[in-house]
């Protein structure tokens, strides 16, 4: 079997390969990055590395590679996702970069497309909600449109194209101690203390009502890989069961006091950092995970056979030492 991977040297990307090497089903694997593998060494399984940027207008010469290259794969995966400060232009270049990999998936016998837990409409509760919730998004955040928007492109793929296999998996917030270095450059900041993260820092400032639910980046990649070797179509949540508060986030990461703080002043302060680069998640990245829900995972436990090893305290007690460490996954995206 092979498999062309989009975005194979990213955090979900590096685990998936992880995850081919330890099986004998996928047999070689065409890695495409925008930048390049870096230091990246897979053992055990033929991967070629082809550096194309697929964010490029229709035409260009790294879309026709890429459609030569997927052409007879047994499956084409998009792991790639592009992360601007502007959401404007981060719409477009995800655009570009869906649309690239959707056209050349036509040639293949599987297109296999991640989206995430954001596609959801709003749901405050511990209600678990399955794939059948509606995939109307958060209002107001780009950052949900743009996967409700990704998600419209494969459904119009899989109409137009009902020979290939269309399969999405939707993971929630998904991490491993590899990606400690990209965290802190897409997302946090150079700003966090690495002294006592994952074992014992003063205090944790959390916004009342969030609840997190983690994945780790190698139960992501089981999950593909299930996928992939089932011909399996259709939506697929993906998460550890566990549903963190503040409190249970605060003992996993050290935190020795927890203060809550109300959405409105904790959404005030995020903005005021974003403005002052102190932060590099935009403001709306807090509203968006406040109004994501509880994954239910049982349709991918009972169709594929997907059982999260990871607990979702240990997830986050893995990323915490990554982000300590600014730990990183020798890849130009995993790297500082």
């Amino acid at each position: 079997m092979r498999i062309v991977v989009v975005g194979a040297t990213g955090n979900i990307g590096t685990a998936l390969l992880r995850a081919v090497t330890a099986r004998h089903t996928v047999t070689s694997v065409d890695a495409v990055s925008r930048r390049g593998a870096g230091r990246l060494i897979v053992e055990g399984v033929p991967v070629r590395q082809h550096q194309l940027d697929l964010a490029t207008p229709e035409g260009s010469s790294d879309r026709q590679a890429f459609a030569a290259l997927a052409a007879g794969a047994d499956a084409v995966v998009h792991l790639a996702w592009a992360h601007e400060r502007s959401a404007a232009r981060e719409t477009e270049a995800n655009a570009l970069l869906s649309s690239a990999v959707l056209h050349g998936a036509v040639g293949a016998a599987q297109l296999v497309v991640v989206s995430c837990a954001s596609v959801y409409a709003p749901s405050y509760g511990l209600a678990p909600r399955a794939e059948d919730w509606p995939t109307t998004g958060v209002p107001d955040s780009s950052v949900s449109a743009d996967r409700v928007g990704l998600e419209s492109m494969v459904e119009r793929f899989a109409a137009a194209h009902p020979d290939v296999v269309a399969s999405v998996v939707r993971p929630t917030i998904t991490l491993q101690e590899s990606a400690g270095a990209e965290l802190v450059r897409r997302y946090v900041g150079p700003l966090l203390p690495r002294v006592g993260l994952g074992r014992s820092y003063p205090l944790l400032l959390w916004p009342e009502g969030l609840r997190l639910q983690v994945a780790h980046a190698d139960d992501v990649a089981a999950a593909l890989l299930a996928v992939i070797e089932r011909r399996a179509p259709g939506p697929y949540n993906v998460a550890s069961p566990q549903v963190l508060d503040g409190a249970a986030v605060a003992e996993a990461l050290g935190a020795t006091r927890l203060v809550e703080v109300p959405r409105n002043v904790a959404g005030g302060v995020h903005t005021a950092a974003w403005w002052a680069h102190a932060v590099r998640a935009r403001p709306e990245w807090l509203g968006t995970l406040l109004a994501q829900p509880v994954l239910d995972c049982s349709r991918a436990r009972d169709l594929l056979g997907v059982v999260p090893v990871w607990d979702g305290a240990d997830v986050l007690r893995a990323a915490a030492r990554g982000v300590a460490q600014r730990r990183e996954g020798w890849t130009p995206p995993l790297s500082r």
